[in-house]
């Protein structure tokens, strides 16, 4: 059974998520990483390491999305071997990332691993490349109804009964459910499910939409990756 999260707590933590996206370009790496981390408090690294990433560019000059692993705090110029020719897999990311974060078995806990993992994959993204980064997380009903109001036109509009989120312990794992506004190609309200795994593996999918809200912005955004492509890479669908 899922159970619902305060809206008070939810609101406070895309507060500061939100500060930290509007200074992020003064962090170097991976200070930027660790510092984001530091936000989610029911979420930790293992003890002595600290996360860190590369991130490479195209043939073309491309920006790429960061690849982030956890390593050693006492060696700095200590990464993985990364094969750059094709996407890394699950147990991959396993090894190098997830099975380093930790985080408290409760229902906040898990909701905070999983809205974790979307801001680290999104972090030094270009923005027209990560429909994430436009969208907004809706934990309360102010919120909702201030996008409603800003909006061109609503159509099939299904207000919801309540709006923090909401989260399922399953063991070692467990589901999480909230709202999300996206202005992005088809404008529109829905829910963002993340599964979260025994071994620390996301996995996202776009669930319910409860408000079309017509064309939106239109620029080049990436299809969505789920964790399973390798992780939650900010572009959702």
């Amino acid at each position: 059974m899922f159970e619902s999260l305060s809206e008070h707590y939810a609101e406070d933590l895309l507060e500061t998520v939100l500060q930290f996206r509007s200074r992020g370009e003064s962090y170097e790496r991976p200070d930027d990483v660790n510092a984001l981390l530091e936000l989610f408090p029911l979420v930790s690294v293992r003890q002595g390491y600290i996360l860190d990433y590369i991130q490479g560019e195209t043939s073309s000059g491309m920006t790429l999305p960061i690849r982030p692993f956890a390593r050693p705090d006492s060696e700095d110029g200590w990464a993985p071997i990364f094969d750059t020719s094709d996407e890394p897999g699950r147990e991959e990311l396993v090894e190098e990332l997830y099975s380093y974060l930790e985080f408290q078995p409760t229902p906040n806990g898990l909701f905070e691993y999983a809205f974790f993992v979307i801001e680290l994959w999104s972090l030094r993204a270009s923005r027209h490349a990560a429909e994430w980064l436009e969208s907004m997380p809706i934990f309360s009903a102010p919120r909702f109804d201030e996008i409603l109001g800003l909006a061109k036109k609503v159509d099939d509009l299904k207000r919801p009964d309540q709006f923090c989120p909401e989260a399922r312990c399953d063991g070692e794992g467990g589901r999480i459910r909230f709202l999300v506004h996206t202005p992005v190609g088809w404008e529109r309200i829905y829910y963002l499910e993340s599964m979260v795994y025994a071994d620390g593996f996301v996995d996202q999918e776009a669930g319910e939409i409860v408000a079309d809200l017509g064309t939106g912005q239109l620029f080049y955004v990436n299809c969505f990756r789920s964790n399973k492509v390798p992780a939650s890479r900010a572009t959702l669908i």
